[in-house]
């Protein structure tokens, strides 16, 4: 049994990939321990950058009985039972963001019991009474539960206001990444600990007015906006098209996600993130960008919990 999300997609690659969803999310201030573990991450980051993408090794402690799909969080060590979410600004304007992390959960879920608490703790709630139905709006995308009996999400940025509001860059030469950028960690409720629970996919927008789709296409949900220090958008927002790594930017369907690579094979797909690890997006410098444009505005880096680059920016 897995816990599926119910979305429009173009080859059956993606259609197992989406046996599992995830959602992403955003931080208050950075007290000066969280930014020096910033700092570290970033070096880290940089270090990786050069090197050749790899898929994570088959986990020894999975003990499901379907062998190429990981099916709970409990069958991974605990070092990869977290992920680390943080966002650069290569604008010279602010930027506000919309992230939700989204997990099952429940009997079939991909929570398992023994993690539940520790979900709970960090920030998820459930997006619907458990019993009351089988699926979550997040924006215009849709959350559909076939096996577990709980959905459960945590959001980050929007829901937030001015305070998860990421300030201005004002260094254009500035490359990505760099811990000289103004940026924004996402982190914990509970405990201001930048290692979040991990998600089975990461949603981009909400159905706030400045990022919810356009008409029905999900691709047009934003998930990045270019804004005024007084939160007025300006320019071209990024879209779920413009932000490398959703299933929309990189042709997969039309799903404004990032999935978690549940597969124990030898591929990482483009719109996958790995277990444990990192994850650096960089939100460059194109507001200005004609509303034609299809170059991303949304950059990602993404570290899996082996120290191995897993996606690098694509520019």
């Amino acid at each position: 049994m897995k816990f599926r999300l119910q979305t429009v997609v173009a080859t059956g690659l993606c259609l197992a990939a989406l046996a599992a969803f995830a959602v992403a999310c955003g931080s208050g201030s950075i007290s000066p321990f969280l930014a020096a573990q910033f700092n570290q991450n970033i070096v880290d980051a940089q270090q990786n950058l050069g090197a050749p993408p790899v898929i994570n090794p088959p986990n020894d402690d999975d003990d499901d009985d379907d062998t190429d799909v990981l099916s709970s969080v409990c069958d991974l060590p605990a070092s990869s039972r977290t992920i680390e979410v943080t966002i650069q600004n290569l604008a010279d304007t602010s930027v506000d963001f919309s992230l939700t992390f989204v997990v099952s959960a429940g009997l079939g879920g991909f929570v398992c019991d023994a993690e539940l608490q520790d979900y709970l703790d960090a920030g998820y709630s459930d997006a619907i009474v458990p019993g009351s139905g089988d699926s979550a709006d997040i924006g215009c995308q849709s959350a559909t539960l076939n096996s577990g009996t709980r959905i459960l999400t945590m959001e980050f940025g929007e829901n937030q206001g001015a305070a998860a509001r990421i300030p201005p860059n004002d260094d254009l030469n500035i490359t990505f990444p760099n811990v000289a950028l103004p940026s924004r960690m996402l982190t914990r409720q509970d405990n201001g600990s930048t290692e979040i629970p991990l998600p089975e996919l990461i949603v981009v927008g909400t159905n706030s007015p400045n990022f919810v789709c356009t008409g029905n296409d999900l691709c047009t949900q934003r998930g990045f906006v270019y804004v005024t220090a007084g939160g007025i958008p300006v320019g071209l927002a990024a879209e779920a098209s413009r932000i490398q790594g959703t299933v929309c930017a990189e042709n997969f369907g039309s799903a404004p996600q990032f999935l978690l690579d549940k597969t124990l094979d030898d591929t990482t797909q483009p719109f996958q993130f790995g277990r444990g690890g990192s994850i650096v997006f960089g939100v460059l410098d194109r507001e200005d960008d004609p509303i034609s444009s299809q170059r991303n505005q949304t950059v990602w880096l993404v570290i899996d919990g082996n120290a191995q680059t897993v996606q690098t920016p694509d520019f």
